[in-house]
């Protein structure tokens, strides 16, 4: 007999999931947990059992959806961030396999009560810190995390992520070097971000995307510590055998 969901949605790829600019001299209001001092950290949940798993998307699925707000950003800058976002996402599948696919622009707003019910699997939004309770201090940059589901019956317990979601600080971006490249660049903010909606944590590598600093020695892209962590909840990892009891409709 499968008991179905027991556990949804709780915040998720750490509280701590904001990113803030070196140059803005601030630092994070208080994170969740410790960033590691290299290599990469994964996002784990405990299961029914006790036990503790990785909490990442099922590979095997056709695609995972997102979609985009930019209702935060000037309409002039629309069109290029639209493009930033997309060649962001296609830089996360180089490196972890998985399949994203774009539907479209949305007016949704990622906040708390409110993740599992995107209109896809991942919403991307750039909008003021004040249209969302989610965490985007002044100085921030962005914030990203997951909503996973968890189930135990007679044929196992699992986890799986069911949602992802990112927001970007439209006045923090604007104060960064368009596109991509190392440093302090609004590609590598995206980037950083679309590593928590996956799974990943903070580490304090000062060559890893996913050091919770933008700083000047902010890699082109994924680190090398950034890409096995990728890579370890990506296709490789195989697939997830999701219960058919969770249904994400539930979890809001």
């Amino acid at each position: 007999m499968n008991h179905g969901r027991i556990s949804a949605t709780r915040m998720i790829a750490g509280i701590a999931a904001t990113l803030a600019a070196v140059l803005l001299a601030v630092p994070l209001s208080a994170p969740a947990q410790a960033a590691t001092a290299t290599g990469y950290k994964l996002q784990t949940v405990t299961l029914a059992s006790g036990k503790t798993t990785v909490a990442r998307w099922n590979p095997c699925q056709a695609a995972i959806t997102y979609q985009v707000n930019l209702a935060g950003l000037p309409k002039a800058k629309r069109a290029a961030m639209l493009a930033l976002v997309k060649k962001s996402f296609a830089k996360l599948a180089a490196v972890d396999g998985l399949t994203y696919r774009y539907t479209g622009t949305t007016t949704f707003v990622p906040k708390r009560n409110n993740l599992a019910a995107g209109p896809a699997e991942i919403v991307v939004a750039a909008v003021g810190r004040n249209a969302t309770d989610l965490g985007l201090g002044e100085n921030s940059l962005g914030y990203g995390g997951t909503v996973w589901s968890t189930w135990y019956g007679s044929n196992g317990e699992g986890a799986a992520v069911v949602r992802g979601f990112v927001v970007l600080n439209p006045s923090g971006m604007a104060s960064l070097k368009p596109g991509f490249g190392k440093g302090k660049t609004q590609g590598n903010v995206v980037l950083h971000e679309l590593g928590h909606a996956t799974g990943l944590e903070h580490v304090s590598g000062k060559d890893e995307q996913m050091n919770p600093i933008l700083m000047s020695t902010a890699p082109n892209g994924y680190g090398a510590g950034d890409r096995a962590g990728l890579k370890t909840i990506g296709r490789d990892a195989g697939c997830i055998t999701i219960s058919s009891a969770v249904k994400v409709a539930d979890l809001s």
